[in-house]
């Protein structure tokens, strides 16, 4: 058998301009790329933004989300909050809070569900919906 000795070549690891070049290109596509999605929701007016209560697929209320409150609903079972466009559910009489622990949403399509009391919680816009996917 023959021995082969392997040569340890550093170079072959070393960063080119090229690749930091390319590097710098991917960062700033990726940051630009945040700032104008996150542009479509943010330029929204507050009052073109609306949340829509649903119980057992049944509206029970539409909030105009440019005026801040506390909503009672399910006879004080529930109590909604909404301030500055956001909404939330401020507290539940359900067995683990999860629809309490989602938190504020405040975009178009969002939802907040809390199943044991089958409510359902979602923002809709008087604007047109922005394309979100294609596919053939």
């Amino acid at each position: 058998m023959a021995n082969i000795a392997i040569e340890n070549d550093d170079s072959f690891y070393r960063t080119t301009k090229l690749d930091l070049i390319l590097i710098a290109l991917i960062l700033i596509f990726s940051t630009l790329s945040i700032f104008w999605i996150s542009a479509d929701q943010i330029g929204q007016p507050l009052h073109s933004k609306s949340a829509i209560i649903y119980q057992e697929n049944v509206k029970v209320k539409e909030i105009d989300l440019s005026k801040d409150g506390i909503i009672s609903i399910l006879n004080g079972k529930m109590q909604i909050e909404v301030d500055k466009g956001k909404i939330r559910v401020l507290d539940s009489d359900c067995p683990n809070h999860n629809c309490v622990k989602m938190g504020w949403i405040q975009n178009k399509g969002q939802t907040i569900v809390c199943v044991p009391n089958r409510v359902l919680i979602e923002i809709k816009s008087k604007e047109p919906q922005s394309l979100d996917a294609v596919s053939r």
